[in-house]
């Protein structure tokens, strides 16, 4: 199964007075075409035109991560009590279980992704919240299937989560050519167009589109030049309910 998600197809939204602007492949009661699947809840990438902030509020049995992608975001959470920055390439996992409350302080200019995931809701509301940052020097490319790979989730990689079965990497592609990715068919796949433009199975991508895939052991993709893809896999079926299903 492929099902295409250009930007425009995405929930798309504006708040702070056109200060945020919002596209999301994955989002909760709006679209059908983005309703949350397998573990993944919600996604958004997000970009601050001025600064803004969230004041805060509260979040429970989600594990939240916060990938920034340009500029900077400053944290706060009443599990750490302090404020903490964020830069370009670090990665923050919220997990909030039995309920924290957050606020966040974001620069002009910055883009990240905002992205859910359902860790098993009614056994992580019993747990105590916590917070962990991640920083970009943690995370060096290496080469996998002959592709520059960041592994941020999953085999390989020093974060620690709670969502079973999750892995998550950004490919990075610095010459033109043709991609063969090999794939898990018992998976669930997103991929979001980073940069560039892109053909994937046939169907020409560019930035800020997306892609669902399943069922697939092989993927093909192809990029002119300078190409940037980010991924999340999941379960195709978790073995627990999902608290929206």
């Amino acid at each position: 199964m492929i099902q295409l998600l250009k930007k425009e197809d995405q929930f798309n939204r504006t708040i702070f007075n056109g200060n945020f602007i919002a596209n999301k492949p994955v989002a909760n009661g709006v679209k059908d075409n983005v309703k949350p699947y397998s573990s993944l809840f919600y996604w958004s990438h997000a970009r601050a035109i001025d600064k803004c902030e969230f004041g805060l509020h509260p979040h429970e049995g989600f594990e939240i991560m916060t990938f920034i992608l340009e500029g900077n975001v400053a944290h706060y959470d009443t599990a750490t009590k302090v404020w903490t920055p964020l830069e370009k390439g670090d990665f923050q996992v919220i997990q909030s279980n039995s309920g924290i409350q957050h606020q966040e302080r974001i620069t002009k200019g910055t883009r990240n992704f905002q992205i859910w995931f359902d860790p098993n809701f009614n056994e992580a509301v019993k747990k105590a919240p916590s917070y962990t940052d991640y920083h970009s020097k943690d995370f060096k490319p290496i080469i996998e299937n002959g592709i520059k790979t960041i592994i941020y989730v999953g085999k390989g990689s020093i974060a620690n989560v709670l969502t079973p079965g999750l892995s998550i990497k950004r490919l990075f592609f610095d010459k033109k050519g043709r991609y063969n990715l090999q794939l898990n068919k018992n998976s669930s796949y997103t991929f979001y167009v980073l940069k560039g433009d892109t053909i994937i199975d046939g169907n020409a991508l560019t930035s800020d589109d997306a892609v669902r895939i399943s069922n697939l052991e092989n993927l093909e993709v192809e990029f002119e030049i300078d190409g940037e893809l980010f991924y999340i896999e999941t379960p195709l079926v978790p073995n627990y309910k999902m608290i929206w299903s």
